[in-house]
C-alpha cells in the first residue's frame, strides 16, 4: 500500500514513464480474450519503429531454427502475444524515458538491468521446469524496477540523492523504505496495475524485492525466480567473481547446482546482444565463461573449506555442551561434603541395577553410630570431616567389589552391589566394618569415642524377591535399625540374604554371628 502523500505526488506528477498511446491500445485490446490478432496488427502498424522493432525479435537467435519473417502478424504468432506486449511496453518506455532525462542523467544501466533480469527470469524458469508462460515472467522481472523511473519523475532531488548514497540495489531499497515508506517493488506495482496489466504481473513486480525463499510451489516458484533475476542482473553487470557468489545463493535456493547455471547463463549470454538490439538498448559487457566457472570452483572450494571449518566448531560445541551437560548433572547427583553420589544419584543407581543385574542386587545402608554425640563432642566440623574420612574409606572399598556407594542423608550411606548374593554382600561390609575399626584417624584418643556403624543388607534375586527397588531398600533399611537396636557395630542380613550357611560377624571384641532381621 503506497501512502497517500507519496500516491499523490504521483498522480500530480505529469512526467511519469507511460507508455504510448499505441502500446495502451494494444494493452487493453489484450486483456479481451476474443481479440482478433488482425486488430492488434492494425493498431502496431501505426507505430512503425515499434513494428520493426518485433520483426527484429522474432528474426533474432532466439527464434534461430525458424525460416525468417517478414509481416508482423507472423512475427507476432512466433514470439506470442505477452512477449509482443513485454516489447511494446520496454520499447515505449525506453524511448521516453532516455529522451526525457536530464544530461546529468542516464538509463543505460537501469535498461541493460533490467533487460538482463527479464532474461535470466525467463532462463530460471526453463532450467526449473517452471509451469509457467514465460512471457508473463519475462514481462514482470523486465518491469520489476519501473519505480525507479516513477519516483525519479516525482521527486527528482531527493530520489537522486537517495541513489547516490546507495551502494548497491539493496541498499536503495532500504533507503526508499526510510525515506517513502515503501520501495519501488510497490511504485512499480501500482503503475502496472494503472497500465492494467494482468493481476499475476501487477503481483510479481510488487514482490520483487522480498526476501528470497526456496518453494516447491510453481506460482511461488516462478515470484522466486523474478526476486531472484534481479539479483543475478546486478551480480552480472559487476564481473564474473560478484555473479559466481550469486549463483552459489541461487544454487542453495532452488537446489540445482552451479555447473548448471554457470553454463544457463553462458548460453543466455549469445542471446543477449541481438535482444538488447530489438529493443533498443545498449548490451552489457560479455561475460568471460572460463573466468566465471573458475570463480564458481574457487567459491564452493571457500564454501566447502568453511563448511569444514563449521562442521568442526560445532562438533566442538556439541562437546562442549555434552561435557557442561555431565558436570551439571553431575552436580545434581553429588553430595557437596563428601562428593559421593546424593540420595538421586543412589535412587537412579538402584533402579537400573533392579532390573539389569543378571542374577540379583543386594543392598547395604549404614548409619554412623551415636553420631549426634559426636557432632555435640565436637561440634559440626568434626562430625563433617569423619563424614568425609567414612565416604573416602567406603569410595576406596566399594572400587575394589565394582560397586556403588553414595550418601543418603545425614549421617547415613547406601551401598549397590549388583550380581552380589546375601553373603558376598555380607562379605563386602564385615571387610568395610573392620577397615573403619582399624582406620588410622579412628582412635579414642582423638575423640574419646570410637567412630562405628550399623549396618543392614537386603538381597533380590537369589531365591527372594522384593516388588521394587524401594521396598528392598527399606529391607535394608530396616535390618540397619536392627542392628543399631542391638548396639551398633555390627551386620544385620534380611531374612533369606544369607543362603544355608550362616557366616559369623566379627566385631571389634570378638566373634558374633550374625543378626538377622
Amino acid at each position: 500500500m503506497i501512502p497517500d502523500a507519496l500516491r499523490d505526488s504521483l498522480e500530480r506528477c505529469k512526467t511519469l514513464p507511460s507508455p504510448s498511446s499505441v502500446v495502451f491500445r494494444v494493452i487493453e485490446l489484450a486483456r479481451d480474450p476474443d481479440v482478433s490478432l488482425q486488430k492488434i496488427v492494425a493498431v502496431l502498424h501505426s507505430d512503425p519503429a515499434l513494428s520493426a522493432s518485433l520483426l527484429s525479435l522474432a528474426n533474432s537467435v532466439f527464434y534461430a531454427s525458424h525460416r525468417p519473417v517478414e509481416h508482423l502478424q507472423e512475427a507476432i504468432n512466433r514470439i506470442g502475444l505477452e512477449r509482443t506486449l513485454s516489447m511494446a511496453l520496454s520499447c515505449s518506455l525506453a524511448a521516453a524515458t532516455t529522451s526525457d532525462a536530464d544530461p546529468s542523467t542516464t538509463f543505460d544501466n537501469y535498461w541493460q538491468r533490467s533487460l538482463v533480469s527479464a532474461l535470466i527470469a525467463r532462463q530460471l524458469a526453463t532450467t526449473l521446469e517452471q509451469a509457467v508462460d514465460s512471457g508473463v515472467l519475462f514481462t514482470a522481472a523486465l518491469l520489476q524496477d519501473i519505480g525507479m523511473l516513477a519516483l525519479y519523475a516525482s521527486d527528482r532531488d531527493n530520489y537522486r540523492a537517495l541513489c547516490t548514497r546507495a551502494a548497491n540495489h539493496a541498499q536503495l531499497v532500504e533507503l526508499e523504505r526510510d525515506h517513502y515508506g515503501v520501495d519501488h517493488a510497490a511504485v512499480g506495482a501500482w503503475l502496472a496495475q494503472r497500465w492494467r496489466l494482468s493481476e499475476r504481473t501487477v503481483s510479481w513486480i510488487g514482490a520483487s524485492h522480498e526476501h528470497l525463499q526456496g518453494t516447491a510451489v510453481d506460482e511461488c516458484r516462478a515470484a522466486s525466480c523474478i526476486i531472484a533475476s534481479g539479483r543475478l542482473a546486478d551480480a552480472w553487470l559487476q564481473g564474473e567473481t560478484a555473479l559466481s557468489a550469486a549463483l552459489g545463493e541461487i544454487e542453495v535456493t532452488f537446489g540445482v547446482d552451479t555447473p548448471t547455471l554457470v553454463e544457463a547463463m553462458m548460453a543466455l549470454q549469445e542471446d543477449v546482444p541481438a535482444i538488447a538490439a530489438a529493443y533498443r538498448i545498449e548490451p552489457p559487457k560479455r561475460l568471460d565463461g572460463q573466468r566465471l566457472l573458475y570463480a564458481s570452483k574457487q567459491l564452493l572450494a571457500e564454501q566447502n573449506a568453511q563448511l569444514q571449518q563449521d562442521l568442526i566448531r560445532q562438533q566442538q560445541e556439541i562437546e562442549r555442551l555434552k561435557d557442561q551437560q555431565q558436570s551439571l548433572s553431575k552436580q545434581v547427583r553429588c553430595d557437596p561434603l563428601t562428593q559421593l553420589g546424593n540420595r538421586r544419584y543412589l535412587e537412579e543407581t538402584l533402579e537400573k541395577a533392579f532390573v539389569a543385574a543378571s542374577q540379583g542386587v543386594s543392598v547395604v545402608f549404614i548409619d554412623l553410630d551415636r553420631f549426634k554425640m559426636l557432632n555435640d563432642t565436637h561440634g559440626h566440623a568434626f562430625g563433617d570431616a569423619i563424614l568425609c574420612k567414612l565416604a573416602a574409606l567406603l569410595e576406596t572399598s566399594c572400587t575394589l567389589s565394582k560397586a556403588h556407594v553414595g550418601r543418603y542423608g545425614g549421617e547415613e550411606f547406601v551401598i549397590v552391589l549388583s550380581d552380589h548374593d546375601g553373603e558376598q554382600a555380607w562379605r563386602c561390609v564385615e571387610g568395610i566394618r573392620r577397615e573403619l575399626a582399624n582406620a588410622p584417624w579412628n582412635s579414642a584418643s582423638a575423640s574419646g569415642l570410637p567412630v562405628t556403624a550399623s549396618y543392614g543388607i537386603a538381597t533380590h534375586g537369589y531365591g527372594e524377591c522384593f516388588a521394587t527397588p524401594q521396598a528392598l531398600l527399606s529391607a535394608a533399611d530396616g535390618c540397619m535399625y536392627s542392628a543399631k537396636y542391638a548396639g551398633g557395630d555390627r551386620v544385620s542380613v534380611h531374612q533369606g540374604g544369607l543362603r544355608d550357611n550362616p557366616i559369623a560377624c566379627g566385631v571389634a571384641a570378638g566373634a558374633r554371628p550374625p543378626s538377622a532381621c
